[in-house]
């Protein structure tokens, strides 16, 4: 892509959304901070009926909801919930009446950063236990839920999975336990829209760009990148969720890309199967 965005533009303001997202609803994890609460305040803006916030630290989540309530037609309400427990993903579900339209994948983890020799494996696991279990125990109950309460008559809903280039490209030192988390959800996003049909729901992961956050700092790569804006992000995320985006189902895209040359691209994007994990020998 030619165009490389790091603030929001207009051409992709959630305001363009609102008749479109009218009364969905959408569930974030990791929701009360960073790039989640960007996320979650872009989609308030799009004109949403309800936006659920989940993450593990209850005041954060207070805080973020606090900070929505300006936006009056928009219901927000939070649920604290560690996504790697089997228990409390079931309690988070039954807590919801209708299952939301669009489940953000949001929540991630990175371990101390550390040369494998001399990693801490406990540690080290919990990247896969979080990035890798947790979403997809989410997101399987996710549609579980959907299926039993929203019946075969509603439209598909929409998975969005928070990533890294980190994911298949940047080979740094003492994040090989982040990385290979993340290469690992990268693939399953792609292999998860074979099972299951786009008429049920679509996936995509997504690139978030180098957003100034804590787990960023704790990477020690803040600053080497230059800074996206994380309602860049948030905003990506929604337009992300529309029907203009449809196309890009079972892909990996940035959300620093320019939407237009996107959609120019379109046509080669589909013919050539294009934004996918695959080798070449050119």
């Amino acid at each position: 892509m030619d165009a490389h965005h790091l603030e929001p533009y207009s051409r992709l303001s959630p305001s363009h959304l609102q008749v479109e997202f009218a009364g969905k609803s959408v569930l974030v994890t990791g929701g009360g901070y960073g790039i989640g609460a960007a996320i979650a305040q872009s989609f308030a803006e799009a004109g949403v009926g309800s936006i659920i916030l989940v993450g593990r630290t209850e005041v954060r989540l207070k805080a973020t909801a606090a900070q929505l309530a300006s936006y009056e037609k928009v219901k927000v309400t939070y649920v604290a919930a560690d996504i790697s427990s089997k228990s409390g993903v079931k309690s988070l579900f039954e807590t919801l009446g209708a299952c939301p339209d669009i489940l953000v994948n949001n929540a991630g983890y990175m371990a101390e950063p550390a040369n494998f020799i001399d990693a801490k494996l406990d540690d080290y696991w919990e990247s896969f236990n979080v990035n890798v279990f947790g979403t997809i125990l989410v997101t399987q109950s996710f549609l579980q839920h959907r299926r039993v309460t929203q019946g075969a008559d509603v439209p598909p809903a929409v998975v969005l999975n928070l990533n890294t280039i980190g994911a298949y490209s940047v080979r740094v030192p003492g994040l090989s336990s982040y990385g290979a988390s993340k290469a690992a959800l990268s693939r399953w996003s792609e292999l998860v829209s074979v099972d299951v049909p786009e008429t049920l729901a679509r996936f995509i992961s997504v690139h978030p760009g180098a957003v100034k956050t804590d787990m960023g700092i704790k990477s020690g790569l803040d600053g080497v990148f230059p800074n996206t804006n994380p309602r860049l992000a948030g905003d990506f995320m929604a337009w992300l969720a529309s029907d203009e985006a449809k196309f890009l189902a079972g892909r990996f895209v940035w959300v620093n890309w320019d939407v237009d040359e996107l959609l120019a691209k379109r046509e080669e994007i589909i013919a050539k199967d294009l934004l996918r994990t695959a080798l070449s020998t050119h």
